[in-house]
This record gives structure tokens, sequence and C-alpha cells, in this order.
């Protein structure tokens, strides 16, 4: 088996794997416009979001585009959750540092740089039926070959997304010849490809950052004046443990100051 063969084998089993834990659909939840003072009003904020409550992807679009392409509360296509969990299966076996910081990037703004070049539901869902795309590439600008994504081809033209090697980042999709492209045979053929085990590891570690991320501050946690008006264990307990911390850091300056003499 060739070093090419070894990673489409490994990518097959990892997104099957993925797949199989995905049995019910995400769907689309709306963001209202008064609670984000950096939206315009003329955009429409919208989050796709898995059955555990985890935003798997955020789409920012015209408020009209939006209601056409994805309604509020409808559950989401079964092709858009391949598509994302395609990419990043294709994604997890590469070790270069500016594939690894596009991981967080592909979970939650993948299906963005698609909004980008398609505007209907039915061009965006024929992209996504073609198993051919998408894939991480190299293409060649300027004389650099750049780490990129590549969304689709369309009478000899490429659309890729350059990622950016130090933050991940995508950039603008554009269109490029597709001899610009490296062969892929040959480029992964000479890349070190992780194991399936390794591979289901990387998604599962940047999926469990990504909803560290989105968890919302306790809300719960009691204050002082709660532990005062309602001396209870729940609340005792962890205000007992900031004092005690505050206790020890206050005694260790004072001992401090005793024997400095200041």
């Amino acid at each position: 088996m060739t070093n090419y063969e070894h990673y489409q084998a490994t990518v097959e089993r990892v997104n099957a794997t993925i797949l199989r834990d995905i049995t019910v659909p995400w769907k689309v939840k709306y963001q209202p416009f008064g609670n984000l003072a950096t939206l315009e009003s003329n955009e429409q904020l919208l989050f796709m979001v898995a059955p555990s409550g985890t935003v798997s992807q955020r789409l920012l679009l015209p408020p009209s585009l939006a209601q056409k392409i994805w309604p509020d509360n409808e559950p989401v296509n079964r092709l858009v959750t391949e598509y994302v969990v395609r990419g990043a299966a294709r994604l997890a076996p590469l070790r270069q540092p500016s594939y690894r910081n596009n991981f967080p990037h592909w979970l939650e703004q993948s299906l963005q740089q698609l909004h980008y070049l398609v505007s209907s539901k039915e061009q965006l869902l024929q992209v996504m039926e073609d198993s051919h795309y998408p894939f991480p590439s190299k293409v060649k600008i300027e004389g650099s070959y750049l780490p990129c994504w590549v969304w689709y081809q369309k009478d000899g033209q490429s659309a890729v997304s350059v990622i950016d090697r130090r933050t991940g980042l995508f950039s603008k999709p554009r269109s490029v010849d597709h001899n610009q492209l490296v062969d892929n045979e040959k480029w992964l053929g000479a890349q070190v490809i992780d194991s399936v085990d390794e591979s289901i590891e990387t998604i599962t570690y940047y999926v469990s950052e990504l909803i560290k991320g989105q968890k919302q501050p306790d809300k719960d946690e009691p204050t002082l004046t709660d532990a005062i008006h309602n001396p209870c264990s729940s609340t005792l307990s962890p205000v007992f443990s900031v004092a005690l911390t505050m206790g020890v850091v206050a005694g260790f300056f004072i001992i401090l100051k005793m024997f400095l003499g200041f």
C-alpha cells in the first residue's frame, strides 16, 4: 500500500466512524439582532446546532437568503453534516501546523466559504453531493505553494480558499486554473499520515475544545451575599474555598512583613 492509499483508507474509516455517532440532524437556530451589537441590520447570524447543543457551524447571511436556504428551527439536511464530517476526516490525518490551525475554523466556518460561491440551496446541495470534494491541498500562487481547501471544479477552474499558515483562517474563495493545484497523489505520498486512531483522537480533541469555548460562565455560582442570606452547604462550600484562598494569601503577606520589618 502506498502512502496515498494509506491516506485514503484512513480517511474512509475515520469518516465512517464519525458519521455513525451523528444520528440526529443538526438544527438551524437564528440569533436575534438585538443581542449582537456588532451585527449590521442587513445581516442574519444563524447557528447549526448539534443535538448536544454544540454550535457546529456559524453563518452570516443577508436575511432574505438565510430565510430562503436555512429557515429558522428547520432540521439540517444530512448532506450538510456529511460534507462537514468528510472535510474533517480528510483534514485529520495531516500533521502540518497550517492544517491543524485550520481545524477550529473548519468545524465552525467552512460552510460560510461555500456561501461566498453559491447563492441557492440547489447549487449548495449539488456541490455537497459530489463526494470528491472538499479536500485539503496546496495551490501555486505567485510562485509559492500555499495550503488551501478545494471546493469544486468547473470549466477547468477550481474554487479554492487559501489557509493562513499562522492562524489557520480561511481567505475569501477565489478561482484558479486547475493545474495550479499540486498533484495530490504525489503530495500526499510524501506526507507523514496519522493512523485511524490518531486521526479520530485529533477530531475528538478539536471538537472538545470547541465545546469548551462555547460554554457560558456558570451564572449559578453563589456570591458572599448568597451565603450570608442562605447559608446552606451548596453556597458555603464554594465561598469558603475562595475565602480560605484569600486568607492564605493575606497570611503570607503578613508573615513576610513581620520577618522583613516593614
